[in-house]
């Protein structure tokens, strides 16, 4: 059961359902149970791997819409509101990515309901005592950081946010429209959270999470040295996955789901088909699409269960480099950029002057980090280059816009009091 559990709690705190789940709280219904009955310390741990699931159906609709709104992905279906994202004319009044669920590419609900899951335990298990919840500082340390990190995807993906929060006595505290770094602040908060108890109870590898986590909030809020010093600190072996499965719709790999050898629900973007890196496997179909898009399939997620990279050593030894290319050591970022070349059968470098550096990194993130949730960050705080151009032709009609982020929706605008 996917714990009708915290629907009151959950729902609550979206502003984007929050008529509809009172409506339902209005009808007594015999096969639902009461939020206070499920939320008891002897749930704790269903409680945590329910917002983990949670997270995870909202991370894998967010690696596809986020390559797609980058240049990751190609949007090749004939469904018409999947193209204001591809062509890059996203409005606050579409649906799609605003409510819709995870299993449906919906990003705003997934990522707010999975960022409320994690804190709504959260907040509980500081509540409860160790006595009541066995291994209770390790269940908080995971809560903390998948709060962390799907806060963190709301600050990278979305122009602008609002957080609203549910209290204890399940009343919502709406919060008003804040920057993108103020989004990176409150991640920060919640990895800090997550780093200290997984210290404190020893759990390695959602410590490793956390702080690849907490050196990328850091990073995008331009503190470099501060990232550096949370990188450095993971093995470059680490990895971190969301897990995938072929049991049900919510818990496939959403990319495999939508470009692989039973969907061409998308392609391979052009920047990325001939590439010949292992690191970005992809394989061209020779046909066209309905819409007239020459079909690639990405390779790296060859079956519904093939898991997703959330956080790795790899993605931490790239911030270490791009810390160190703030720092003028381009020496020091070039012995890692060279090290992640070689894996990509390319020639090493060496770089003349900061500006150069940084584009060979950034190459080096698209590379090691495809389809895995990084690229439209990038493609945002980087401001790389429109491809197609802004005004070219786009393939289901109109032309090519320059909307990079997603706007903040109108479904928040028009239930948060507010905003």
């Amino acid at each position: 059961m996917r714990l009708d559990r915290m629907r009151a709690a959950a729902c609550a705190a979206l502003v984007a359902t929050l008529a509809a789940c009172e409506n339902a709280l209005d009808v007594e219904s015999p096969s639902r149970i009461p939020a206070e009955l499920i939320e008891s310390p002897a749930n704790a741990a269903l409680l945590v791997r329910s917002a983990v699931g949670d997270f995870e159906c909202a991370f894998g609709a967010y690696v596809v819409m986020g390559g797609i709104v980058g240049d990751e992905l190609i949007e090749a279906t004939q469904t018409a509101d999947r193209w204001p994202y591809d062509a890059r004319r996203t409005q606050p009044n579409d649906l799609r990515y605003g409510t819709f669920g995870c299993t449906a590419n919906g990003v705003y609900t997934p990522l707010q309901t999975a960022r409320v899951s994690a804190e709504r335990i959260l907040g509980l298990l500081q509540g409860w005592t160790d006595a009541e919840v066995p291994n209770r500082t390790r269940l908080m340390a995971t809560a903390a950081a998948h709060a962390g990190y799907a806060l963190q995807l709301l600050g990278e993906g979305f122009c602008s946010l609002a957080v609203s929060t549910i209290n204890p006595d399940r009343s919502v505290s709406y919060g008003g429209e804040i920057s993108r770094d103020s989004v990176f602040r409150l991640a920060e908060a919640r990895f800090t959270e997550a780093i200290t108890a997984a210290q404190a109870s020893g759990t390695t590898d959602i410590l490793n999470m956390a702080l690849v986590g907490r050196a990328r909030a850091r990073l995008y809020r331009g503190r470099y040295a501060e990232a550096r010093a949370d990188a450095v600190q993971v093995p470059s072996t680490f990895v971190k996955n969301m897990t995938a499965s072929a049991t049900s719709g919510r818990r496939e790999n959403r990319v495999w789901s939508n470009n692989s050898a039973t969907s061409t629900a998308t392609s391979v973007g052009d920047l990325y088909r001939t590439l010949n890196d292992p690191r970005v496997p992809v394989t061209n179909l020779n046909r066209n699409s309905v819409t007239g898009v020459p079909l690639w399939r990405q390779d790296k997620y060859p079956t519904a269960g093939s898991p997703i990279r959330i956080a790795s050593g790899h993605e931490a030894a790239l911030i270490v480099a791009e810390a160190e290319i703030a720092a003028g050591n381009l020496a020091a970022a070039d012995s890692i950029i060279n090290i992640y070349r070689a894996r990509g059968n390319q020639s090493a470098i060496s770089s003349p002057d900061s500006a150069t550096a940084m584009s060979y990194l950034i190459d080096q993130r698209r590379r090691e980090l495809f389809l895995e949730g990084q690229h439209l960050g990038d493609y945002i705080r980087f401001q790389l280059p429109f491809s197609p151009a802004v005004g070219a032709p786009y393939h289901a009609g109109g032309v090519y816009g320059q909307q990079r982020c997603f706007p903040l929706p109108d479904v928040e605008r028009n239930n948060n009091p507010n905003l």
